[in-house]
């Protein structure tokens, strides 16, 4: 399907820095890149804009999301306090297959550790962590910390490309699987604040050691053959959040 591997095209390009925030996705130079109409071009549009990778721009097109130092600290702030609760009603109420569950997310989480695929291990992390959530009964309280999770999805992306930032999380997991196996919520609730508290300083870090502008002339020839334009002027006006 034309619109999944546009999609998964973007998606890379976006993950790995091809394409850097603030660029302006054109549908029509990226459907004549790809070799298809620009209808699936637009559907992936959409589809990344709901995870937050792009934001489409009223009269503008669409643009690859940035995310500034103080977006994640408001993220992570939310974060917390909603994961910290969902922690102790998890721990209250886990059954005994829920608790097979996580200890079966972490054991798949740390099987991918060695390898070189920071998508997959992403997606074996959130897992995880929904494993422990979905405990909560609260669908809405798992919604909302989806959405949140969504909205650093790229920084967290180069975070997790960092082997010591894997190897202390697989640690942390293990202690929360702990915590859960004795129904401590006092225990998981604090490893839960810590682990979130680790992760902001992370995607911190890397934000203040990131490439400069996007403007950069280094940058142009990749952007021209992913079939993006420079937004400057979407950035300085209306391109960044927050």
């Amino acid at each position: 399907m034309d619109s999944l591997r546009a999609y998964n095209h973007l998606e890379s390009a976006i993950l790995t820095g091809k394409l850097k925030p603030r660029e302006r996705l054109v549908e029509k130079d990226l459907a004549e890149r790809l070799g298809m109409s620009r209808t699936p071009i637009r559907e992936a549009l959409r589809r990344l804009e709901e995870r937050g990778m792009v934001r489409i721009l009223p009269h503008r097109g669409a643009v690859v999301s940035d995310i500034s130092p103080s977006d994640v600290e408001n993220i992570y702030a939310v974060r917390t306090y909603l994961e910290v609760l969902a922690a102790r009603l998890a721990a209250q109420r886990i059954s005994p297959e829920g608790l097979d569950r996580v200890a079966e997310m972490e054991a798949a989480h740390a099987k991918l550790a060695g390898g070189r695929d920071v998508r997959a291990l992403m997606l074996a992390n959130d897992r995880f962590h929904d494993s422990i959530y979905v405990a909560t009964e609260n669908p809405c309280l798992v919604e909302l910390i989806q959405q949140l999770r969504r909205q650093v999805h790229v920084v967290r992306f180069n975070a997790w490309a960092q082997p010591e930032r894997i190897a202390r999380s697989l640690a942390e997991h293990r202690q929360m699987v702990q915590a859960m196996e004795v129904r401590d919520e006092d225990r998981l609730a604090e490893l839960t604040q810590e682990h979130l508290r680790i992760a902001k300083d992370t995607y911190l870090s890397y934000l203040e050691t990131r490439p400069g502008s996007p403007a950069g002339a280094e940058d142009n020839g990749g952007a021209a053959a992913l079939g993006v334009e420079r937004g400057n002027d979407l950035g300085d006006k209306r391109g960044r959040r927050g």
